[in-house]
């Protein structure tokens, strides 16, 4: 009982820094198994037929999407990337537009390397104009950078406990209360 609590109070600390409801916030062993969780859902629970991401990403992110593709389950589109290491947002629009499938966009919030903030209010805007579904890794920036998820059209974001002072392997994965997605392992009666 005395785990279960302090789970539960874990669980609503973390939906009150991310302006979340409890009851979307699940932890994983890590930021890389929430990501997995996330990309492999949208995929083959919500009917994504072509991922979307950059070069840039993390492994957790770029392993997942090239296994999809190479096993047949997903198109993959990488996004231009400016200059400077941003996203080319008008390239990302023209990717959104064209496809004929139900996308996922997956770019992370902050790049590891260079340091660099995807516009996430942007590009959450544009997959809600395209009806695409958006994961973020925000690995770098949850408990770093304001985040308030009910102003942000996002459907999943991942983050690691590590980074903001929680224990090491704790991932944490957001899913909005609006996608419905299956277990891994489903209950066995």
């Amino acid at each position: 009982r005395e785990t279960r609590l302090a789970i539960e109070n874990a669980r609503k600390s973390v939906a009150k820094i991310l302006n979340a409801h409890p009851a979307e916030i699940f932890f994983t062993s890590g930021g890389t198994e929430s990501s997995n969780t996330a990309i492999f859902s949208a995929v083959r629970d919500l009917g994504c037929k072509h991922i979307i991401t950059s070069s840039i990403e993390h492994h957790a992110t770029l392993h997942t999407v090239e296994y999809l593709a190479h096993a047949g389950e997903a198109k993959l589109s990488y996004v231009k990337l400016l200059s400077n290491g941003h996203i080319d947002q008008e390239d990302l629009e023209r990717l959104l537009a064209e496809s004929k499938e139900k996308c996922l966009v997956t770019l992370m919030h902050a790049n590891n390397e260079i340091g660099n903030i995807l516009d996430i209010h942007a590009v959450g805007e544009l997959c809600k104009k395209y009806n695409a579904i958006f994961h973020s890794d925000t690995v770098q920036t949850m408990g770093h950078y304001p985040m308030d998820l009910k102003d942000i059209k996002v459907h999943f974001i991942t983050c690691a406990a590590h980074k903001f002072h929680g224990p090491k392997g704790v991932g944490i994965l957001y899913v909005n209360e609006n996608v419905k997605i299956k277990p891994y392992q489903p209950l066995l009666l």
